[in-house]
């Protein structure tokens, strides 16, 4: 069952960009496909500046999203990351039961 990550990630006054460009340069989305069952990445700014920011994932399921988890290059980037926000990053992960669309899945556009 395909499994969505969702991170909120609430940045320093004026460091939203800052974020953005770290996120880039760190190169966590590409990592992150490099990781076994990642299919899809994005980080997400909404219109609001002080808005947090946010980052999904799609996975082949929970395990591969574990697997992630536990990826020693999340503990390399974590520090300078955190260093841009006022609080850790709050995070779920939620069972993909329906969908529709190229990444939904090999049964019929259902996941």
């Amino acid at each position: 069952m395909l499994a969505r990550s969702i991170l909120f990630m609430q940045p320093r006054e004026g460091c939203r960009e800052d974020l953005v460009a770290t996120f880039e340069r760190l190169q966590i989305p590409e990592t992150a496909l490099r990781q076994d069952g990642c299919l899809g990445v994005e980080l997400q700014v909404p219109p609001d500046e002080t808005g947090p920011v946010l980052v999904t994932a799609l996975w082949t399921n929970r395990t591969a999203y574990d697997g992630w988890l536990s990826n020693p290059r999340r503990e390399e980037t974590s520090e300078e990351l955190f260093a841009l926000l006022t609080e850790p990053p709050e995070g779920v992960v939620y069972d993909i039961r329906v969908a529709a669309g190229p990444l939904a899945g090999t049964e019929g556009g259902t996941a």
